[in-house]
């Protein structure tokens, strides 16, 4: 069997990157160091030209460091008015149109709040949003997977039962993948046995191929009963990374790994050089 690929990169531009707000030069410092790729960050709105994106496009496909993107902060498909909800539609496909042009392939997000609403509720509006957005998309002709996060936060949708089922439900939906939040959000999974757990549930109930393509993120992270509070190095956290690159291992998953740690290059080259070590 053909052995998938693991892509490392970091969220955002690295530390590193002399202009760091230029994602065309964060691209090029992602070659340089010797990592992948690099996750395009729409946090706090969708603000690059297009002239920007096709020449971000030009540079990725130059140096071979493919794109991935995440959308702004401000999205909740379970907002109390229309409107907001109508918005928050707009913001993903604002984001899916920009990161289609800098040659993005998977782009995710926090899809809602649950705002006290039953989960299977906030459940529906969500599948109900995400149809009509791929139906849009669609419609203007852009490939892109649309991924939610899953969250840290036991208030925000985006368990690991709702991204799977919804996975199940949308052709253009995948989960993105935070092993990190799945930690904060359940206290569990932060072991080898628990992250093989995860890895056959995603085989078993969406198929092989959505360990061959896998959206993921990883940082360190600090957490109470509420779920996440806020990222930490690795080497600052107990979060078991190595189980889970050794789980990756032995599961042949491919995709993208995307470091979120605030040093984010130095922890993501500290990922991928451990998982070279892997037989």
């Amino acid at each position: 069997m053909q052995a998938n690929k693991l892509l490392f990169g970091t969220a955002g531009v690295p530390n590193s990157t002399q202009k760091k707000n230029n994602p065309i030069e964060g691209v090029k410092q992602i070659h340089a160091l010797g990592l992948d790729c690099m996750q395009l960050e729409f946090a706090h709105g969708v603000r690059m030209k297009e002239e920007v994106s096709s020449a971000l496009r030009k540079v990725s496909y130059e140096l071979g460091v493919p794109l991935t993107s995440h959308g702004p902060y401000y999205i909740n498909l379970n907002a109390r008015e229309q409107d907001k909800i109508d918005s928050s539609v707009e913001r993903i496909i604002q984001t899916a149109k920009i990161s289609d042009l800098c040659g993005a392939e998977s782009m995710t997000f926090h899809a809602a709040f649950y705002m006290k609403d039953s989960p299977f509720d906030v459940f529906d509006l969500v599948e109900k949003s995400m149809n009509v957005i791929e139906e849009r998309l669609s419609r203007l002709d852009i490939e892109i997977e649309l991924r939610p996060e899953l969250t840290g936060k036991t208030s925000q949708f985006g368990s690991l039962d709702e991204l799977i089922t919804l996975t199940k439900n949308v052709s253009s939906c995948a989960p993105c993948m935070d092993f990190s939040h799945l930690y904060a959000r359940t206290g569990l999974y932060n072991t080898e046995a628990e992250f093989k757990e995860v890895l056959g549930r995603i085989r078993e109930e969406i198929g092989e191929t959505a360990l061959s393509n896998m959206h993921i993120h990883i940082s360190g992270i600090s957490s109470n009963s509420k779920g996440d509070l806020k990222h930490l190095n690795l080497e600052k956290s107990d979060f078991d990374w190595k189980a889970l690159l050794r789980s990756l291992k032995e599961f042949n998953c491919g995709g993208y790994i995307i470091c979120n740690s605030p040093n984010l290059e130095d922890d993501a080259l500290m990922l991928k050089e451990f998982y070279a070590t892997l037989n």
